[in-house]
């Protein structure tokens, strides 16, 4: 986070931490996938259904979260608007658009049509947060457009007082055998270095892959060390993504991550799939409430192994950095 004390900024990290300083996270601004959860046939699923999913899932989690993540498509102002996000629930926004259809080579993160970080500070939103597919080794020109759209972004948000998160993505370049140890081993030095460059480009905070495999000892062992070196080579906080993996799996990484010194989680469809995909009333209420089971578990893990943040500075530190009449030329 920037030396410089911005108390907007401030005020967005605090609104999206537990009162103990922790980041526990749900994520729902799925778009095509989520909707094809919901029926057999994804034809038949209407945007008013896909509304109406995501505003139950988030009634039913709201008492076990920090903060909910959301998109404008199908939540961000119908889940304010709904009362579904409470005031004492923290918002995030997404501000890519993002169908999880790729060309092959190396990608580009496609922001939303006509949705802006101005829009997502006037809609109420805590914080902006940025998908980024990054592979520097993937071409200089992409990777370079990349590294643009994260400055520029950091700037925006900046002069909006709007905490930036960004998720850095390593994908298969054409060619490449995702299944192959030397792959995974890359992927895992890829996360490392794809988070050091978005902490040096000036992000608040950095919602990760987990960088490593848990199905041996060994690779948890590894996982553990490259969570450390992880969090060795950022200066703010960092918190691990889901990325759809079963729940045990997750809640492992978790703890790995949190035992490194992540401040938390932002998850998903680990925590909420069951509850979407089950279409008996009776079997989705009771996956609902097991998804909030799952993150209250998520939480006390968090408590017990990870590093609290807090982004409030000591009084003589703000009083010489926020004098007299200090407003008067802030963001002016």
């Amino acid at each position: 986070m920037n030396s410089i004390i911005d108390p907007g900024k401030i005020r967005g990290l605090q609104r999206v931490t537990s009162a103990d300083g922790y980041f526990l996270i749900c994520a729902l601004d799925h778009l095509s996938d989520f909707a094809e959860l919901l029926a057999p046939d994804p034809a038949s699923v209407t945007f008013a259904d896909v509304v109406a999913a995501k505003d139950a899932v988030v009634r039913a989690v709201a008492p076990s979260i920090s903060a909910v993540l959301l998109d404008p498509l199908y939540a961000l102002g119908h889940l304010v608007a709904s009362g579904a996000v409470p005031g004492t629930v923290g918002l995030m926004s997404s501000i890519e658009d993002e169908d999880y259809r790729h060309a092959d080579g190396p990608r580009r993160t496609r922001l939303r049509a006509n949705w802006s970080a101005t829009q997502i500070k006037m809609a109420g939103a805590d914080m902006c947060k940025l998908l980024w597919f990054y592979r520097p080794d993937g071409g200089r020109v992409v990777a370079e457009q990349q590294r643009q759209l994260v400055a520029g972004l950091v700037a925006e948000c900046a002069e909006l007082s709007l905490p930036l998160v960004v998720e850095p993505i390593w994908y298969p370049l054409p060619g490449e055998d995702p299944t192959t140890a030397e792959w995974k081993a890359a992927r895992v030095r890829g996360i490392i270095a794809s988070a050091a460059t978005a902490n040096k480009l000036g992000v608040d905070m950095l919602k990760v892959e987990f960088p490593g495999y848990i199905d041996t000892e060994e690779g948890r062992e590894q996982a553990a060390a490259a969570c450390a070196e992880l969090d060795s080579m950022v200066s703010v906080p960092w918190v691990i993504l889901s990325a759809g993996v079963e729940y045990a799996d997750f809640k492992t990484q978790v703890e790995i991550a949190c035992q490194a010194g992540a401040a938390g989680y932002l998850a998903g469809r680990s925590i909420w799939r069951d509850a979407v995909s089950t279409h008996d009333p009776a079997a989705r209420e009771e996956a609902t409430a097991a998804a909030r089971a799952r993150l209250e578990e998520l939480n006390e893990v968090t408590r017990r192994y990870g590093r609290p943040f807090t982004p409030a500075r000591p009084l003589d530190v703000v009083v010489k950095e926020l004098p007299s009449e200090w407003y008067r030329s802030w963001n002016s």
